[in-house]
């Protein structure tokens, strides 16, 4: 009878159903749940809470993903695939062990495995799952992603999608109070895309106001490949002297990478790393500090405030609407972003305690349909299972810091950093008036802020608190001499004698207080007189420590413009000249750091902050355009002309960004003007047929798609250093050699 009472409760006992939210990222993947008001993220690896975004097709069929996949690649590389995610919509398969896969096959498996492992430890599969994605996908790839679903065998149905910023928002409210049409900007930085966007809180949520705005090939893995390129730089060709095919320079090579990575998530705290390089031909250490590894990455972080300020515009919000940007992804960690953001938008900025678990944890939220319960009210809601990689949980968020603050290492759910204000000149002294004649009234006790109470007067001018408004002065009001006077004042008839002191001291002052303080002639001798008749008490020197204080705040007021005055105004005067530019003051020197189009620009810029009211010395950081890649006047003057912006090579494709105009008309590679992309290993004279200005010859790519460019390096006749344009005309020849540009390849492979 017992067994079947148990058996009776646990069939009438409903199971604990729960919801699951997940960040499928590019680089690194998150899971989160939410049961019973509260979220929590799982620990999907041995290590972290995240894990590699990487899948490993093993010659038996056997899936492995994250970890696993990572270790089993040192020794079949063949087999494994990552970053697909930037791949989605890419109709180029992804060749895996000799197999052919489109990025949203490789998504399924990923995505199977992630619902299996917090299935297997929760004990049954979710009822709800929220599913991210980029802000800026469109339709199709929203499709795609909804085919991966199908692929894993997860019913549609329990599956919903949730933009990336979205689910950051949900997450940021459940820990500090967002009041219904408050307006945030989510800055979105991952390991491989960039996304930004402006929502405003609802009563039932947050919508997205605008068009969102994002870098499809920008994140942590390309400043990882900036650090590798660093090393090889230092290396002077070691490692393209290796064998490809050796396993051990392999497995060197990928040591490498690892240690790379290692290195940029360090400087995040410190400010120099070291990477140690053990190679089969070489064995030594190459050292990378933060202002190097900032400089590599600084231009691409410039497009990605452009990418917020578009996505303001779009919204039709000012910075000033905004109450605060969020920053989520893992390298959000850099300390440079949050400088950047918080300078360029003169707007706060918050950084979670652990930024690669915002996105999953808002989905969480999402899939539990905890939208319009997302308050947290006095306390946090979110209840962040201890994890190897993760800090307690705080109640509150950490207390304001300065921009300058190493934000990855801020403890607390939310670390708010307000823009760093121009600081206000200290507020002077109150003058000091003399003294009415009249019997003072019995001293009272020190005012509440009054310095700790020390015989001696000599700390009183460190100690004393700033001036607070008080009613009009007595002898016992009087800042700096009411400690004193209060911390030794005897009583009965010692404080008469006391008192006839005082007397005679305000004597003193009624006669020589005007020449000593107004400045009038001979204000200095009576001065040094007046020192000298108050020099027998300890009680009388403290008023004249009061007057030198006095003093002392008025010149203050007097001083130059501060550093952060002369930042503002540089900034100002270096933009009229060319924006995008960095400029930061420190001591009085003006450093200005950038790409500027040519020596004109660049002395331009320097005479403009060498003008700034206040600044000593200007320290020149400025890269100036080689003349094959600039695209000032010259070539803009030009009727048809064409700029490459950007080129990025992934190990399959050239990809291009670029700006043209054809004077007024369509690109046409039928009928009309197009382009002409080609290798600057080759003369642009050769890029065209023979006839008008080019001479022929050569190899080039037609081209008519506005705006971007694609093609494998075979098409260029082999990966060159450098991808230049230039306008073609119907018959595919060059009226003009200076109609375009050419622009250095990063090599993301």
């Amino acid at each position: 009878m017992a067994l079947y009472d148990v058996k009776t409760v646990w069939r009438d006992t409903p199971p604990v159903t729960y919801q699951l939210g997940i960040d499928l990222g590019t680089t690194y993947t998150a899971a989160a749940v939410y049961r019973e008001g509260r979220a929590s993220i799982c620990a999907l690896g041995g290590r972290a809470a995240s894990i590699p975004s990487v899948v490993l097709l093993r010659e038996d069929e056997t899936v492995l993903t994250g970890d696993a996949a990572v270790r089993r690649a040192i020794t079949e590389p063949e087999r494994v695939a990552r970053e697909f995610k930037r791949r989605l919509g890419d109709s180029t398969p992804i060749i895996v062990g000799g197999t052919p896969y489109s990025a949203e096959a490789l998504s399924a498996r990923l995505l199977r495995s992630v619902v299996d492992q917090v299935t297997e430890r929760e004990g049954e599969a979710p009822n709800q799952i929220a599913l991210c994605h980029p802000a800026n996908w469109g339709q199709f790839k929203i499709d795609l992603l909804g085919q991966a679903v199908r692929l894993a065998n997860l019913d549609s149905d329990k599956v919903t999608f949730l933009t990336e910023p979205e689910a950051a928002a949900i997450s940021y409210a459940a820990q500090e109070r967002v009041d219904p049409g408050e307006v945030v900007a989510v800055y979105d930085l991952g390991g491989g895309t960039f996304d930004a966007a402006v929502l405003r809180r609802t009563q039932n949520g947050f919508e997205i106001v605008g068009k969102p705005e994002g870098i499809e090939r920008l994140g942590g893995i390309d400043f990882d490949a900036a650090v590798f390129a660093h090393v090889t730089r230092s290396l002077d060709g070691a490692i393209q002297q290796l064998d490809p095919d050796d396993p051990a320079a392999q497995a060197g090579v990928a040591r490498l990478r690892a240690d790379c990575v290692d290195a940029k998530e360090a400087l995040s705290s410190d400010t120099d790393a070291t990477i140690p390089v053990l190679l089969p031909n070489v064995q030594t250490d190459v050292r990378i500090t933060r202002r190097e590894f900032e400089s590599l990455i600084r231009p691409s972080l410039v497009d990605s405030i452009e990418a917020m300020r578009r996505a303001l515009r779009s919204a039709g919000v000012e910075p000033s609407d905004v109450s605060r940007v969020l920053l989520v992804g893992g390298s959000s960690r850099v300390p440079l972003i949050a400088q950047l953001v918080s300078s360029e938008l003169g707007r706060p900025v918050a950084v979670d305690a652990h930024p690669k678990h915002a996105i999953a944890l808002g989905a969480a939220f999402a899939a539990g349909g905890a939208l319009a319960q997302v308050d947290p009210g006095p306390a946090t809601v979110i209840d962040s299972a201890p994890l190897p990689d993760a800090a307690p949980p705080v109640p509150a968020a950490a207390p304001p810091m300065p921009a300058a603050a190493p934000v990855a290492e801020t403890p607390g759910p939310a670390a708010v950093i307000p823009p760093t204000p121009a600081p206000e000149p200290p507020a002077p002294a109150p003058p000091v008036a003399t003294p009415p004649a009249p019997t003072p009234p019995t001293p009272e006790p020190a005012p509440p802020v009054a310095a700790p109470p020390t015989p001696a007067p000599e700390p009183i001018v460190a100690a004393a608190p700033a001036p607070v408004q008080a009613p009009p002065q007595t002898v016992a009001e009087i800042p700096g001499a009411a400690p004193a006077v209060a911390a030794s004042a005897p009583s009965g008839g010692n404080r008469n004698v006391l008192i006839g002191a005082l007397v005679g001291v305000l004597a003193v002052l009624g006669i020589g207080g005007y020449l000593i303080f107004s400045g009038g002639e001979g204000g200095e001798d009576n001065a040094a007189a007046g020192a000298t008749t108050v020099a027998a008490s300890a009680e009388t020197t403290t008023t004249v420590t009061v007057s030198t204080t006095t003093t002392e705040a008025t010149t203050t007021t007097e001083a130059g413009p501060s550093d952060s005055d002369m930042s503002a105004s540089g900034i100002a005067a270096v933009s009229a000249v060319a924006p995008d530019l960095d400029v930061t003051v420190i001591d009085g020197t003006l450093t200005v750091e950038g790409t500027v189009e040519d020596e004109n620009v660049e002395s331009d810029v320097l005479a403009a902050a060498g003008a700034v009211v206040g600044v000593n010395d200007v320290q020149n950081l400025l890269t100036v355009l080689p003349e094959d890649e600039r695209c000032g006047d010259t070539v803009q003057s030009i009727d048809r002309w064409a700029c490459i912006t950007e080129v990025t090579y992934d190990g399959t494709t050239i990809s291009a960004t670029y700006d043209f105009d054809n004077a007024g008309e369509n690109l046409s590679i039928g009928s009309g003007y197009h382009l002409h992309f080609f290798s600057s290993s080759v003369e642009p004279a050769t890029a065209g047929a023979g006839g008008d200005a080019s001479s022929g010859g050569g190899s080039w790519k037609v081209w008519d798609t506005p705006d971007t460019f694609s093609a494998s390096p075979n098409e260029l006749g082999g990966l060159p250093e450098k991808l230049c344009v230039r306008v073609a005309t119907p018959r595919h020849t060059l009226e003009n050699l200076d109609s375009g540009n050419c622009f250095t390849i990063v090599d993301n492979s």
